[in-house]
């Protein structure tokens, strides 16, 4: 892909001029990007369900995956490329389930497996649900974070684009493939991990393209001749690299044969990029897992158990320059907290995007700002 197809399919050149960034109102961020997704295409039900993921990793300090992912949503549903009506179905036997999402916003498809996997542990102590023919799903700690609630150990990954190069290759062969747990807690959130199996997500490498700010760091990316490159859209267009060079391309191609080779034999280049193809649908593919740790042995000794491991890590000696060992998800959680009591830090480049949006569709909706410029 050339530079200048990169800036189009990126919508590099879409973002208009942008102001400073600022602490915005969390629910009226929820209520415009729902308005947008609404006049886009989507059902209201659906609308707000794809906003609030999107929020939740905005509020979680994961921007890269927040509302900057507005827009593209929004085209490739008015483009067809995503089917915001349609209906998945779901079949297997016992604990084991399937979701066809048909095409279906993929936080519709997850969503809809995070019920089932639920629903399904309950009765068998575990469940393993696939999901085939649906799209980006967002964060997988939204959906780990309600296994969680639900008293569940939670498990999740997808594959995605080949945008990543394994280790010893220099070309583009593989997604970044996120993957996360969830461990429920009796005093406090979810014990939460989602981490990419690149050395970045590469929606950071999109935002820093996008807002025209920051360069990308060593070891994240290499251009189409596979060098390393610390240019935005020459990473876009060249490929990521994986964490621990062969730790994480191992994790890569392993969760690409769990959500495509087990679920549907769609994998690497057959998955669809929802920013460079326009041609055909995505067809990512989903794994949930909940397991109920009653299954193992009493409630009460679990919770008990976990309470241990908590205080004996929260009392470890903490390196210097910290000032303790905080548990996966914890510093999330603090975000969250901050956003929903000050307001949610938005950079100008994203506030000028969502309102040039709401233009374009004709939207009263604005954001309700909180502060000064920063």
């Amino acid at each position: 892909m050339a530079a200048e197809q990169v800036t189009s399919s990126y919508d590099i050149e879409a973002v208009p001029v942008a102001g400073p960034s600022r602490h915005v109102d969390v629910q009226s961020l929820r209520t415009l990007v729902a308005a947008v997704l609404l006049g886009s295409g989507y059902p209201a039900d659906r609308a707000d369900l794809v906003a609030d993921s999107l929020v939740h990793a905005d509020r979680r300090g994961v921007g890269s995956h927040g509302v900057t992912r507005t827009r593209i949503y929004s085209r490739r549903a008015r483009a067809g490329m995503v089917d915001p009506n349609a209906q998945p179905e779901c079949s297997g036997p016992m604990a084991a389930r399937m979701v066809d999402a048909h095409n279906a916003p993929g936080q519709v498809g997850a969503d809809i497996a995070t019920r089932t996997a639920i629903e399904v542990a309950g009765v068998y102590g575990i469940s393993v649900v696939g999901v085939v023919n649906s799209n980006h799903c967002g964060t997988l700690a939204y959906f780990l974070e309600r296994i969680a609630h639900a008293g569940l150990v939670g498990l999740a990954a997808t594959n995605g684009p080949a945008v990543m190069a394994y280790f010893g290759g220099r070309t583009r062969a593989v997604g970044t493939n996120p993957l996360g747990y969830a461990i429920p807690r009796p005093d406090g959130p979810p014990i939460v991990l989602d981490m990419a199996t690149s050395n970045a997500a590469r929606g950071k490498i999109i935002s820093m393209a996008r807002s025209g700010e920051g360069q990308v760091p060593e070891g994240w990316a290499v251009d189409v001749e596979g060098r390393p490159t610390a240019d935005p859209v020459a990473a876009l267009e060249g490929a990521v690299l994986p964490f621990a060079g062969p730790k994480g391309s191992g994790l890569a191609m392993g969760i690409e044969l769990l959500c495509g080779t087990m679920l549907s034999g769609i994998t690497g280049p057959q998955v669809g990029d929802m920013y460079e193809q326009w041609d055909r649908p995505q067809r990512v593919g989903h794994v949930f897992i909940a397991v109920a740790p009653e299954s193992f042995g009493s409630r009460a000794a679990f919770d008990d158990n976990v309470r241990r491991f908590v205080t004996e890590v929260g009392a470890l000696p903490p390196a210097e320059g910290s000032s303790r060992v905080m548990l996966p998800g914890e510093r999330e959680d603090i975000a969250g907290i901050a956003a929903d009591r000050d307001g949610l830090l938005l950079s100008g480049a994203v506030i000028a995007d969502l309102e040039a949006l709401a233009d374009e569709l004709g939207l009263p909706d604005r954001l309700v700002r909180k502060d000064v410029s920063v």
